[in-house]
């Protein structure tokens, strides 16, 4: 079994990320023995750490793209500059 590495985009990470946060959701607001308050809490919490890891990830990102600048190159530059932090639950 071999892993073979994928870069992936911002746009790419954050869409799968929120699908994870909304099918989440979904499956929270259905589940008989979880109360809507308590599907609402958590998935806000889920919610939270989503846009932290889409921040942590661009921001890795954008020190990529000065490094890429400086000849030190670790990281591709995808050359997004913004995440969208609306949400569809």
């Amino acid at each position: 079994m071999s892993f073979e590495y994928k870069p992936v985009s911002l746009e790419e990470y954050n869409q799968t990320l929120r699908d994870s946060v909304n099918a989440y959701y979904t499956h929270a607001m259905n589940d008989p023995n979880m109360s809507n308050e308590d599907a609402l809490k958590s998935t806000g919490e889920m919610a939270e750490q989503y846009l932290d890891a889409v921040q942590e990830f661009q921001e890795t990102q954008e020190m990529g793209s000065i490094e890429t600048t400086n000849e030190d190159v670790s990281i591709a530059d995808n050359g997004l500059d913004s995440v969208d932090d609306s949400m569809d639950i």
